[in-house]
């Protein structure tokens, strides 16, 4: 009873925090609604504010086809940071999908410098924007809102939108609120942004896979169809986060379990830096498998999830992308954040999560991983048996790589409610 009042507090704070900032928004931007309407038919500038890795650009690529679609003639501008240098940017997901003009990317390390912001702010308001979307985090505070309204009024242009708080709930201790449930996932989230403007998004969207990139997955895959098809599972077994981390001795034994069943081929997805870890834990680790991290780009690595029976990932952008070719998906979930925001936005996924006392820690390390161990290898192995009972069917032949169409045009497509 205690939780339930709490969270109403807090779902009304949230909601005057809300209805201040649309107040400023209409004072800011009393033009909004014309602008949108306008660039429709007729060409404009628009400049979309979505930060963060291949996570969060990949659950931003529906929104983005959204915008593309409903302004045909309009020059769309990305600006978009990764955080620090070194990690993944945007500009590789987002490579030939046709869906912006134009990528601006700036790091944290550089922002921290007022002179750069100055540069930056000059430079964009040359390029004399109509619109500015916000495409915010999902946890994004009140203060940083704020900070993003302010910016697009020094950008001059004619209308903003997109400056609302989500799953941050001000002046609550968010980590209490053991009984709030988000009602859409991050894809369905910035969807329904879009939608309150007239903005309008597609069925589905599915990220477009060039032809060198599927050739190039077929060919590092066929060797190991030289005697006969067999299941493609994919495994992503590191997580950025250390607290979404399911422990590697469980991988191992999922391995063995699935070996002694069907003798798939495994794919061990990462990152270039895990390329070394991922090469000691292939040691102990049972069957055929290849080693992707390290080895192919975010596309071709796409490629290589559309050839996958079935993805067992942790909470990963790759899990994304799987779910962006259609690919099944068993998704382990650490409990540290509130359930649903980051799960796939997919049909053909199953979510293992599991409550405990420490739940909605919102840390990023863990010492025990408790709500991760929660997680049994039997229901993983499940999952995995029943993707592969209800898509069984011949994917990859010997000699016909390149022939074969890959596993996201037999299974269900990337449908949004």
């Amino acid at each position: 009873m205690q939780a339930s009042v709490s969270l109403k507090i807090a779902k009304l704070i949230q909601d005057i925090a809300n209805f201040g900032l649309e107040t400023l928004r209409k004072a800011f931007f009393p033009h909004t609604g014309k602008t949108i309407d306008r660039l429709m038919n007729h060409p404009g500038r628009v400049l979309i504010l979505r930060t963060g890795n291949v996570g969060d650009t990949a659950c931003a690529l529906p929104a983005l086809a959204a915008v593309r679609y409903n302004f045909p003639l309009a020059h769309l501008t990305l600006l978009t940071s990764p955080g620090p240098r070194g990690l993944p940017e945007a500009r590789e997901v987002l490579e030939r999908q046709g869906l912006v003009d134009e990528i601006i990317t700036f790091y944290r390390e550089d922002f921290a410098d007022l002179s750069f912001r100055k540069n930056l702010l000059r430079n964009l308001r040359q390029r004399r924007f109509d619109l500015f979307l916000l495409f915010p985090q999902e946890r994004t505070d009140l203060r940083r809102t704020f900070r993003d309204l302010l910016f697009a009024r020094l950008l001059g242009v004619k209308g903003a939108w997109g400056f609302t708080l989500a799953h941050h709930f001000p002046f609550m201790d968010n980590r209490r609120l053991h009984d709030y449930r988000p009602p859409h996932n991050e894809v369905e989230r910035l969807l329904l942004l879009l939608q309150r403007t007239g903005i309008n998004s597609l069925k589905r969207y599915q990220i477009q896979l060039p032809m060198p990139c599927q050739q190039m997955a077929d060919r590092l895959l066929e060797p190991y169809f030289q005697n006969g098809s067999r299941p493609v599972i994919g495994l992503q077994t590191r997580a950025k986060a250390q607290a979404n981390q399911w422990p590697l001795a469980n991988f191992t034994e999922l391995g063995r379990r699935l070996q002694a069943t069907c003798q798939p081929v495994f794919i061990l997805f990462g990152g270039p830096a895990e390329k070394d870890q991922l090469q000691e834990f292939a040691h102990t680790f049972p069957g055929d498998k290849f080693i992707a991290a390290g080895q192919t780009s975010l596309l071709e690595t796409t490629a290589l999830l559309s050839r996958c029976h079935v993805q067992v990932t942790l909470d990963t952008g790759p899990m994304h992308l799987a779910a962006l070719v259609g690919t099944p998906i068993v998704a382990l979930f650490s409990a540290r954040q509130f359930p649903v925001m980051w799960e796939p936005c997919s049909d053909n996924a199953v979510i293992l999560r599991k409550s405990v006392p420490c739940e909605l820690c919102f840390q990023e390390d863990c010492d025990h991983l408790t709500c991760m161990k929660a997680i049994t290898v039997e229901e993983v192995y499940a999952a995995v048996l029943d993707h592969l009972r209800r898509h069984n069917r011949q994917l990859l032949c010997n000699n016909r790589m390149s022939s074969i169409e890959p596993a996201s045009q037999y299974i269900s497509q990337f449908f949004l409610a």
